[in-house]
């Protein structure tokens, strides 16, 4: 079974930060139509499946924030998401950084799964509100 692995920053209650484990399969064991995402993480393991890593990183998000604990990572910064092809090709590993009231080009394109730095890094509904916003301000 093979997968990649990545390191990923998490803070936890805004303050502590750590680093963990996340462990991607680009076929599940048990489903081979699905990704997995598998993060170790207060002394137990979370295993996400899903249609595509993005998806499955907002899942893993949820059960994350929850806890308190924000992941940092492009996937969840604020002006991050990924376009509709980007989800249906490949894995849902790229996303665009995306910049008001411009189209996104191929030069800003992300990792999802890695951090550049000076990025604001906030929850799945205040990412998607930015993305719905930016959205509107391409269109006209």
């Amino acid at each position: 079974m093979e997968f990649e692995m990545k390191y990923v920053k998490l803070m936890l209650n805004r303050e502590t930060e750590t680093t963990e484990e996340l462990l991607l399969y680009e076929e599940a064991p048990d489903d081979e139509d699905m990704i997995l995402v598998k993060m170790k993480i207060n002394g137990r393991i979370v295993n996400i499946k899903g249609e595509n890593f993005f998806s499955a990183l907002l899942a893993l998000r949820e059960v994350l924030e929850i806890e308190n604990i924000q992941i940092v990572c492009n996937g969840a910064a604020k002006n991050v998401y990924p376009s509709p092809m980007q989800l249906s090709m490949g894995y849902g590993s790229k996303a665009y950084k995306l910049i008001w009231g411009q189209q996104a080009k191929n030069a800003d394109v992300v990792d999802i799964f890695d951090c550049d730095e000076g990025l604001e890094f906030v929850g799945r509904e205040e990412q998607s509100k930015y993305y719905s916003d930016w959205l509107r301000s391409v269109m006209g």
